[in-house]
């Protein structure tokens, strides 16, 4: 993959987190609406996964033991092959996988992705509202 300037990975970064990331949520369960700051990405694409990695890293600067992977599957894949091909492509060790999901197949006639989906997750205030202010500045 070729390097990209911190500008475009800006850019990017912006735009895959707005169509694919989660947002901002409130815990009304709690007494006091507890926020969860956390950034969360979620795809099938392996060089998506990689380019969102990589701004992370660079744009956002986080602390890269913190960052976290989690892979959903179907049952009728290899869990261990997977998370070891997530853990490649994202740079993240098997030790900061959170518990690979299993899901059942709901519909046979659906042909559901080889490589399962792969999430991204980080928890922090400090680079969500760095994250958040970077998509408002770029995406207005």
């Amino acid at each position: 993959m070729k390097k990209l300037s911190n500008n475009k990975l800006s850019v990017i970064g912006s735009v895959l987190y707005s169509c694919e990331g989660t947002r901002l949520r409130r815990d009304k369960r709690r007494k006091n609406n507890v926020y969860h700051w956390v950034i969360e990405f979620t795809n099938s694409d392996s060089n998506l996964i990689k380019l969102f990695v990589e701004f992370l890293k660079r744009v956002i600067k986080i602390d890269k033991p913190r960052l976290k992977g989690q892979l959903f599957i179907y049952n009728d894949l290899s869990k261990k092959n997977l998370e070891l091909k997530w853990s490649k492509v994202s740079g993240i060790p098997l030790t900061n996988f959170n518990k690979t999901i299993v899901l059942k197949a709901k519909n046979t006639k659906y042909k559901p992705n080889p490589n399962g989906t792969f999430k991204v997750r980080y928890h922090s205030k400090e680079a969500f509202h760095k994250l958040d202010s970077l998509i408002k500045k770029i995406l207005g």
